[in-house]
């Protein structure tokens, strides 16, 4: 995962809890502080990563669920890992990518645990009995040791969803043409260069029904979602009667689903048409969410981006019915030393 994703899927937490929400994913956890008791916080880990069963797990440090972002030092971390990681059995602790997030002055971290070397062990402290070792397993927010069927899940994990990479991408808004089917008089155009990597020898078939791409302007608080959402490999056209050729050998579509072999590259298209006219200062940032779920699985191939307002004076090609234009943010976070 990487920092730009951590930090707008931090971003979207806090402000799912400051407009009361619940944050209703098993792959989160809050905490106010930092917890105090290694053991029992390298019990919880393992219990979540356990549990996960490939997919990482994100613990927030320096958020409540009621009283919303308290703060948490960044510095502690490195001091507190250490004690936690020392708890798991040959110190094989899940794998971790750490972030400091400011908000409104104070200072939320994010730790993101990779769980692929699943199954973790926990050592039991001051052990003079039999049990001296333990796998621990989440179940719902409670922890407790693995069952034989948990091990079971563990040795056969769940086929690896595919993964998408957002290449490039735009968003333009237009006056729509007048005397076509749309309802509305104002068109947002959504238009991605993403590569899709499926991990299966299967032939994965994504049809657009179970597709959802959500956009919110920035300062809004509804979401809006687009329509005639469609993934298409990229095309060419022959000099001989103008004919379309598709230019990939993995990638295939039609009109109501897009087809996979492997892995390739395609174009994401939607549209939203509205009657609501933009205001004289467009905004500076667009966010964009997005959910693909496969033919075989509801665990959905998930995104999120962020799009800034291109200058018109350096938009190209711009026409009367062209009112703007935001581009995919290529600001990433530096890796921390």
């Amino acid at each position: 995962m990487k920092k730009q994703e951590i930090e707008f899927k931090v971003l979207d937490i806090i402000d799912r809890l400051e407009k009361g929400q619940l944050i209703e994913d098993d792959t989160i956890e809050l905490k106010s502080e930092w917890p105090r008791d290694h053991f029992r916080a390298a019990r919880r880990i393992a219990a979540h990563a356990n549990s996960a069963r490939g997919e990482p797990i994100m613990w927030l440090i320096g958020i409540d669920e009621k009283k919303g972002v308290i703060g948490a030092d960044f510095e502690e971390l490195s001091i507190w890992f250490a004690k936690v990681r020392s708890r798991f059995d040959q110190l094989m602790a899940p794998n971790l990518i750490s972030l400091s997030i400011p908000y409104n002055g104070k200072t939320v971290v994010a730790l993101v645990f990779e769980t692929e070397r699943s199954p973790f062990v926990i050592r039991i402290p001051d052990s003079t009995g039999i049990i001296t070792h333990e796998v621990p397993w989440r179940e719902a927010n409670s922890t407790r040791s693995a069952r034989r069927s948990d091990l079971l899940k563990l040795l056969f994990p769940i086929q690896k969803k595919p993964d998408l990479e957002i290449l490039d991408g735009k968003i333009e808004l237009q006056r729509a043409i007048a005397g076509m089917s749309q309802t509305g008089t104002y068109q947002w155009n959504l238009s991605m260069k993403v590569y899709l990597v499926t991990y299966s020898p299967d032939t994965v078939v994504i049809p657009f029904h179970r597709c959802e791409v959500l956009f919110r302007p920035q300062g809004r608080p509804d979401e809006r979602r687009f329509e005639n959402l469609r993934i298409m490999p990229p095309t060419s056209y022959s000099s001989r009667g103008l004919k379309e050729k598709t230019q990939s050998l993995t990638v295939n579509s039609t009109e109501h689903e897009v087809l996979i072999d492997t892995a390739g590259m395609a174009f994401l298209t939607a549209e939203y048409f509205t009657d609501e006219k933009p205001g004289s200062k467009l905004f500076d940032e667009i966010e964009v969410k997005g959910w693909l779920r496969s033919h075989h699985s509801d665990d959905p191939v998930n995104f999120e981006a962020i799009f800034e307002l291109v200058s018109h004076a350096h938009q190209k090609d711009a026409s009367d019915r062209m009112l703007g234009e935001w581009r995919l943010s290529r600001k990433e976070q530096e890796p921390e030393a």
